[in-house]
């Protein structure tokens, strides 16, 4: 696809979050304390920003909810979750339709030990496989043009600390096993699984998770890597 004019969305969690670009009610970690601290003065420095610029596009909408898994978690957020029609219905924009859907998701559920797939009478929204077969299935209703990227979460290293160990087993679960399942589904869904994952370049970040402004070009040069498109 030639990207260039071409409308993105995005779909993420706290990392793609930033004041200004996600829907009203939602929760926000790039607030103006944070972005400062972060170093992140404007869309162009995010990680979802970055991309769009370097292939030309254009945002058309953020749905980006802090503290949001992909999955159902009883004690989590109502409304929160990437699975729901709620939120996967509002990436277009009236009559705009996003021509690629980047999804940055996964990180929450691999910090709650979310179960990779069903077992026993667990519905599929309990699940993280399972909830991603249907956020994008919903996604595949409501956008069936769109070009849909699937990126698996990035490895990242604590800013300022270089005795600093990434926890792979947070949540009880390695975080390949969440990739792996991104990548499955994709391949199930007919979407583009970026397995940016398996990053060469470790991402910096505040708190071990949330990229600063260096880090955020690092992700964002490692997803178009694992893409093959040239950063």
């Amino acid at each position: 696809m030639d990207y260039k004019g071409k409308y993105f969305s995005v779909v993420g969690d706290s990392i793609s979050t930033l004041e200004g670009f996600i829907p009203e009610g939602y929760a926000l970690y790039y607030d103006e304390n944070t972005k400062k601290i972060a170093g992140i003065e404007s869309e162009d420095d995010t990680w979802w920003g970055q991309i769009i610029l370097r292939l030309g596009g254009r945002l058309l909408k953020n749905n980006s909810w802090s503290g949001s898994t992909v999955s159902y978690h009883a004690e989590f957020t109502p409304g929160s979750f990437a699975h729901l029609d709620s939120r996967m219905s509002l990436l277009g924009d009236g009559e705009k339709k996003p021509d690629v859907i980047l999804i940055y998701m996964g990180v929450n559920d691999w910090a709650s030990g979310t179960p990779i797939e069903t077992w026993g009478c667990m519905e599929e929204r309990q699940s993280f496989a399972g909830s991603y077969r249907i956020m994008l299935d919903l996604i595949k209703e409501h956008y069936p043009d769109a070009e849909v990227w699937c990126i698996s979460p990035a490895i990242s290293t604590l800013r300022g600390d270089p005795n600093f160990e990434f926890p792979y087993l947070l949540g009880g679960r390695h975080i390949r096993e969440y990739a792996d399942a991104i990548g499955k589904v994709a391949e199930e869904k007919g979407c583009i699984f970026v397995d940016a994952n398996k990053n060469e370049t470790l991402v910096d970040a505040l708190d071990g998770i949330h990229p600063d402004k260096k880090g955020m070009a690092t992700l964002a040069d490692e997803i178009l890597k694992a893409r093959g498109i040239g950063a």
